[in-house]
């Protein structure tokens, strides 16, 4: 009796132990969730988080502290959640820039993008096509490819050395064999009048941000560097297609939380993001852009960090890129 007594105890003992750990997860959430914004207000990208957000807090009964944390193309505002407390109430909203590129360009880079971080949910599939000025006069990829290879040296625009669109195009000319000249600037804005100037020909960049442009007929998407094509568009084809080697990485967002959240926690917010990801005013706005609304399971973002992260590794070396 005595051993049966002395075996009760201590199982009570356990169970009394994790309780509050318990009662906090089965209790979440009960206070503001801050989700961090690596980047400058202002984007496509930020509208879409905050609409998102908005709605997932509405469904998790409490407020979403949506915070711009701008700075080193990301990394402040990422690290600054890797850091964070793993108790669901530090998220960041995050893109295949901030999470998978820079670990691979940065030998010093605070964060893992898979030790780091619990994926979440991702959010948002974003297209990027290889663009051109209506003054140039290839109306197809083979004839933009003849075009550039009896004109080697021609410019080519970029948000910067190492962005996703400059591994893409870099990704492009090995398989196109051309020479191209690669012109960074500051963000995908300068860029566009350049484009219709005729200072600049071809670019690559995700397809909501001249879809003002196509629009009005003023440029012309040759193709998209993916794998599929954009269901919106389906006259336009895909660089694989067209180059059977080329293997795009995805250009993506999505909410991750710092390693060794709770799962239950995990659980929760992956169903309300996924629930707001679902409401009809949330898909029309991501469909408006181009956008591919994406959703899903955590293991299911897990998963796409890691197929897109050898292929990112790829062309960084194909780019001639060594990490600083």
């Amino acid at each position: 009796m005595r051993r049966t007594f002395l075996t009760c105890c201590a199982a009570a003992a356990a169970l009394l132990a994790l309780t509050p750990a318990f009662a906090q997860e089965t209790a979440y959430p009960n206070k503001p969730i801050h989700v961090v914004f690596p980047y400058p207000a202002g984007s496509s990208l930020e509208v879409v988080g905050r609409l998102v957000s908005e709605r997932a807090s509405r469904i998790l009964g409490q407020p979403i502290v949506f915070e711009n944390k701008a700075g080193a193309n990301g990394i402040l505002g990422t690290t600054q959640v890797a850091r964070a407390k793993p108790d669901g109430y530090t998220l960041a909203l995050t893109t295949t820039s901030a999470l998978l590129l820079n670990s691979l360009q940065r030998k010093d880079l605070p964060y893992d993008p898979v030790r780091s971080f619990t994926p979440v949910i991702a959010v948002a599939d974003i297209p990027v096509g290889l663009i051109v000025s209506t003054r140039v006069p290839a109306t197809h990829l083979r004839a933009l490819v003849e075009q550039l290879k009896k004109q080697p040296g021609q410019p080519y625009a970029s948000v910067g050395i190492g962005s996703f669109n400059h591994l893409l195009m870099e990704q492009f000319k090995a398989v196109a064999g051309v020479d191209m000249l690669h012109v960074p600037y500051q963000g995908a804005a300068p860029i566009i009048p350049e484009l219709l100037s005729g200072r600049v020909d071809v670019t690559v960049l995700s397809v909501g941000s001249v879809l003002g442009q196509w629009k009005a007929g003023q440029v012309r998407v040759l193709a998209f560097m993916s794998d599929k094509r954009l269901a919106s568009q389906p006259d336009v084809p895909t660089m694989s297609e067209v180059f059977p080697s080329f293997r795009p990485f995805g250009n993506w967002m999505g909410v991750v939380a710092p390693a060794n959240t709770p799962e239950p926690i995990v659980r929760k917010l992956n169903a309300a993001f996924a629930q707001a990801l679902q409401l009809p005013e949330v898909r029309k706005k991501i469909e408006e852009e181009q956008w591919r609304v994406m959703g899903g399971s955590p293991q299911d973002m897990a998963g796409l960090i890691s197929n897109d992260r050898p292929m990112v590794e790829a062309a960084i070396k194909a780019a001639g890129i060594q990490p600083e």
